[in-house]
């Protein structure tokens, strides 16, 4: 009966039995949050044995800092995300293979914003779309993966970068032209190296 009640508590009474020294209360936030934090590994990266692994540490990390959240637990699940996002972009600058291909393509970014770059990011290769994310400055590496990959609101994002909805917004804003940039900068050296001399041969 004891651990019917516990499952039925909402994230910060959990967190704040886990401070507490109640093993129940992360067992439980992890068997909740660990799933979708398993797919957006997955989703981000193509692999299943990485996605585990960054699942494992996110939640690692999370357990040895759970004493820093800002409140009592009700941001739990945006900032477990942050930190899977950030182990994610830390794998991907450590490894330079970048095995594995991106499910996720850009026309989920349609449904959520309005700006036209994001519109045109509807008919680019998810492919192409993982390896520009990959190459951007980490703030807007960062937006992209916890609006799109974590599937986070932007009111969850505010929260898990300690910023304002509408700051969010301005963030994903640039962050997508600075991806279309990259998109173009890539089309344009693939165009390049086609008219070269004897490039069809």
């Amino acid at each position: 009966m004891r651990r019917q009640r516990t499952a039925d508590q909402s994230d910060a009474a959990l967190v704040g039995l886990a401070l507490a020294g109640d093993p129940d209360g992360f067992a439980l936030l992890f068997r909740r949050h660990a799933p979708a934090v398993i797919a957006f590994a997955r989703r981000r990266s193509g692999s299943e044995s990485l996605a585990d692994d960054i699942t494992a540490t996110t939640f690692e990390k999370a357990w040895r800092r759970l004493d820093t959240i800002a409140d009592a637990g009700d941001g739990f699940r945006p900032w477990v995300f942050r930190i899977a996002a950030n182990e994610m972009a830390s794998r991907y600058r450590s490894d330079a293979r970048r095995s594995g291909r991106e499910q996720r393509t850009a026309d989920r970014a349609v449904d959520a914003v309005s700006q036209p770059e994001a519109t045109a990011l509807a008919t680019i290769d998810a492919e192409r779309v993982r390896h520009a994310v990959g190459e951007l400055k980490p703030a807007h590496h960062e937006v992209i993966a916890l609006r799109f990959f974590a599937d986070l609101t932007t009111g969850e994002v505010a929260e898990a970068l300690q910023m304002t909805p509408g700051a969010v917004a301005v963030r994903l804003h640039r962050a997508l032209r600075e991806l279309q940039a990259v998109l173009a900068d890539g089309d344009a050296d693939h165009s390049s190296r086609t008219n070269e001399p004897g490039a069809d041969r």
